[in-house]
């Protein structure tokens, strides 16, 4: 994280905070994601993925939120709150998006893809939608609301988007592709809008 003004060439190490991911092989970082204000306080807060932590079970994946400011070097196993990925292999965290405010409740929301969870199907996907502000490691079964892709293969929560208000009713809608869908062919994929508010 290097906080603004930036001007010029800057190397990383002089940024002002740095978020080290737990172990070998955890892919912390790809992605981030700006989460809004989850906790309410007025500082914005960061949501980190790693897809391939361990921390659940192999490849189980964690998304890792840090409620700002943040400042220093900092290791992803002290983030204020450390969702872990429900099975092996399900890569939660693969992606991570702040979708805004969508229940209407003044607090910005959390959204995590699992790309291959299995609910749908083999590698179906699914993406784990939280309201409440989460403390400590828990797992993305205590989301709000999980979105789980229609078919196997399907790899819903490739790429997940956010906010946007795309009915104009107040309330944050959420965007999910799912890259390996074949309603319109094989893998022709889709994308699917989910409208906020009425969860």
């Amino acid at each position: 994280m290097v906080y603004g003004p930036v001007v010029g060439d800057l190397s990383l190490s002089a940024a002002d905070a740095c978020l080290e991911g737990e172990g070998a092989g955890d892919f912390a970082g790809n992605p981030v994601a700006a989460a809004g204000d989850v906790d309410g306080d007025g500082f914005g807060d960061l949501l980190v993925g790693a897809r391939g932590n361990d921390g659940a079970a192999s490849g189980a994946g964690a998304a890792y939120l840090l409620y700002g400011p943040v400042y220093g070097t900092i290791s992803l196993a002290l983030a204020d709150a450390r969702l872990l990925g429900e099975n092996a292999a399900d890569n939660a965290g693969v992606r991570v998006a702040g979708p805004g405010d969508v229940d209407g409740d003044g607090l910005d929301d959390l959204l995590i893809g699992a790309i291959n969870h299995d609910g749908g199907g083999t590698d179906s996907g699914a993406a784990y939608l939280l309201y409440d502000a989460p403390l400590g490691t828990q797992s993305l079964s205590i989301a709000d609301a999980v979105l789980v892709g229609e078919a196997a293969d399907d790899g819903a929560s490739k790429w997940l988007a956010g906010p946007l208000d795309a009915n104009d009713d107040g309330y944050f809608d959420l965007l999910i592709s799912a890259h390996g869908n074949d309603a319109g062919g094989s893998s022709a994929g889709a994308a699917y809008v989910v409208f906020g508010g009425g969860m």
